[in-house]
């Protein structure tokens, strides 16, 4: 009875905040209905054949939506959390609402061939195993948010416990590119296999030597950047090469690539179909997502000219810094930054943060004197931080004059669309880029993140 109810009261919630627009039910859901039943998870995700976990500090939510991108295309049922609700009652909500109303257990049906789990990086040690995936990905391990993690070292020690637990029969997939996931190949007693990028080092707390790594299984190469369209390079798998076009820039990207073509081949689908796939994909909200303010909408944020926007997450100084790397050779006269920083507990309430970024990298862009001669480079710090963001703008060499400062997004919105001609770049936390999705979707810019899928 305890299982029935939990599924009703989830459902219930859910229909709630969806259709009094509450919220996404990407969480209230499952946390009402795991204090019911505990053993939720485990109980419903059994009844999917097969389970994937995508752990990491960065990169989760695209690695996650480009292999259900690559399963559907050849035709599978996919259930992922595509909210990034990541703790296990985002799993639970999600689960919630993908069931049928049943009578028992034997009754609840889940109509799906995969499950793409993404998992914070401390959810992950106690929700995989209620999840009993058949693959296991490591991404990367980035100080973020030690206000509820700590120090990487815990991060890596608690991830080796949860791996010896493992069926040896999971497949694992590590980043052999960085030091830190690379110690997990020996906490786990089956197969490990590695990906990673030739000729490029992953800036974070351990740098490794390339000369030091094993072969990597799944291995990019001859990589070409192609501005903010994408970039492509080489893929090597079982001495066969294939060109690849990946459709979002960065080189972190490529990372994200690797992970879910990888896991796609343990799964059994095929190489070249996959590759073929990334034709038509299109990244996740707020992960180098594009879009465009109609000139001609009186819905949009501003009554100026329309122009283009590029959102790119930034959370941590690993992950900031590249995306810094990814944007500074493409901003051009006229372009301009609005930057938001959130200090809630989804962002970390300690900023401290940026002071790690480096967000030279933008003032010592190779466009910056040009942009400075045009007179129309602005660069505008928003969110509940806006002072402390304004402060490390001005230490990176940026003129306090060209800062301007406004705490609500939405006027910070606002104010950087107004006269634009170029393209505007924002970089959000994560609190922050949620509440821009809100106001673009009620601009009627874009849907709801949660129809995103």
């Amino acid at each position: 009875m305890r299982f029935i109810l939990a599924i009703l009261v989830g459902k219930l919630i859910f229909f709630l905040t969806r259709n009094f627009k509450l919220g996404g039910g990407s969480a209230a859901p499952g946390l009402y209905a795991l204090s019911i039943e505990p053993n939720l998870v485990a109980k419903l995700a059994a009844k999917i054949p097969k389970n994937v976990v995508i752990t990491g500090t960065n990169g989760k939510t695209t690695t996650a939506k480009m292999l259900a991108h690559f399963a559907k295309e050849t035709g599978l049922k996919v259930i992922r959390n595509h909210t990034g609700s990541n703790l296990e009652r985002g799993i639970a909500s999600t689960l919630i609402s993908c069931v049928n109303l049943c009578v028992n257990l034997k009754g609840c049906r889940l109509n799906f061939d995969l499950g793409i789990w993404e998992l914070d990086e401390a959810a992950f040690n106690n929700v995989t195993p209620k999840l009993n995936p058949e693959v296991v990905i490591f991404l990367n391990v980035f100080r973020d948010q030690l206000d509820r993690y700590g120090e990487i070292d815990t991060v890596t020690k608690n991830w080796c416990q949860a791996l010896k637990k493992l069926s040896s029969e999971t497949a694992v997939l590590v980043n052999g590119d960085d030091a830190n996931i690379l110690k997990l190949a020996a906490c786990f007693r089956g197969k490990v296999q590695k990906f990673g990028v030739k000729d490029y080092t992953i800036a974070g707390e351990s740098i490794i030597h390339k000369k030091e790594i094993e072969n990597l299984d799944f291995e990019a190469k001859n990589v070409k950047t192609n501005g903010l369209t994408g970039i492509s390079f080489s893929l090597s798998l079982h001495y066969q090469s294939s060109i690849v076009h990946l459709p979002v820039p960065g080189i972190y990207h490529i990372y994200d690539f690797l992970a879910a073509f990888a896991a796609g081949t343990m799964l059994n689908i095929d190489p070249d179909e996959m590759v073929l796939s990334l034709k038509t994909y299109s990244p996740a909200f707020g992960r180098v997502e594009k879009f465009h303010l109609n000139p001609t909408s009186h819905r949009t944020p501003t009554s100026e000219v329309g122009y283009m926007g590029y959102i790119f997450l930034i959370k941590n100084p690993a992950g900031a810094t590249q995306v810094f790397e990814t944007i500074a050779p493409n901003i051009k006269p006229g372009d301009r930054m609005l930057l938001a920083l959130n200090d809630n507990i989804a962002d970390g309430t300690d900023v401290s943060w940026i002071w790690d970024a480096n967000f030279e990298l933008i003032q010592n862009s190779s466009n910056l004197s040009e942009r400075a001669k045009s007179r129309d480079y602005t660069i505008i710090a928003s969110g509940s931080r806006a002072n402390d963001l304004a402060l490390r703008l001005k230490y990176a060499n940026f003129n306090p004059k060209e800062i301007k400062i406004q705490p609500d997004l939405k006027q910070a919105l606002k104010q950087a669309g107004m006269g634009l001609k170029g393209k505007l770049f924002i970089l959000p936390t994560y609190t922050a880029m949620l509440e821009l999705q809100s106001i673009l979707t009620k601009a009627g810019i874009k849907k709801h993140y949660w129809e995103d899928e």
